[in-house]
């Protein structure tokens, strides 16, 4: 069911925190997470401060908006991707395509989650949002996803967050020309020992 057509004020009130978001990811990007200010935030949206407290507590809860808003996009996206794989085909390069093709569109908003101009709290959180996901998505696919391991859960989920962040973090970080696909494809033969386009 369709949602309903967004009233005058609401699409105003979104204005205001898009506006409010971006401006505090640009700002991060420039000058970095400890750097920024409220002030700064506000005069890049051309807004007031009070306007600010209105839709966010601190400089953290703005860019952890965005950041929940680039996550859920990377969530939905896979989820509808997984939909369109063959049952038993190599479903985790897909998992990873579709993370690196999110990160690669969403460049300056993941180098803010993950990168050293973020903050250690918001990567903290991120690494939390990552382990959330994985475990759940598990749960929704158990003979799909990861199923080859036999580690327990808990741990092969650690191991698969800390893969995919870290080498992500490198891939947006460090001057290289690897496309998402081959960044999903080499993280794939590394976690699984065979090349995607091999797997059953």
């Amino acid at each position: 069911m369709n949602s309903p057509p967004l009233t005058r004020h609401q699409r105003h009130r979104q204005r205001t925190r898009d506006q409010l978001i971006q401006a505090a990811v640009e700002l991060t990007l420039e000058k970095g997470y400890e750097a920024v200010t409220v002030q700064e935030i506000t005069d890049r949206a051309d807004l007031g401060r009070g306007t600010f407290y209105i839709h966010f507590k601190d400089k953290e809860d703005v860019l952890w908006t965005a950041i929940q808003i680039g996550l859920h996009e990377t969530e939905a996206e896979a989820h509808s991707h997984i939909k369109d794989v063959p049952i038993l085909a190599h479903v985790e390069y897909y998992y990873y395509l579709n993370i690196f093709h999110h990160a690669e569109r969403q460049r300056g908003l993941y180098r803010v989650m993950l990168g050293k101009l973020g903050s250690s709290n918001l990567k903290a959180r991120v690494q939390d949002y990552f382990v959330s996901a994985i475990q759940a998505d598990i749960s929704l696919l158990p003979k799909q996803l990861f199923s080859e391991f036999k580690v327990p859960k808990e741990i092969l989920i650690q191991v698969v967050t800390g893969a995919v962040m870290q080498l992500m973090l490198w891939w947006l970080e460090t001057p290289n020309s690897y496309s998402p696909e081959q960044m999903a494809e080499m993280l794939y033969e590394t976690l699984h020992h065979q090349k995607a386009s091999e797997a059953a």
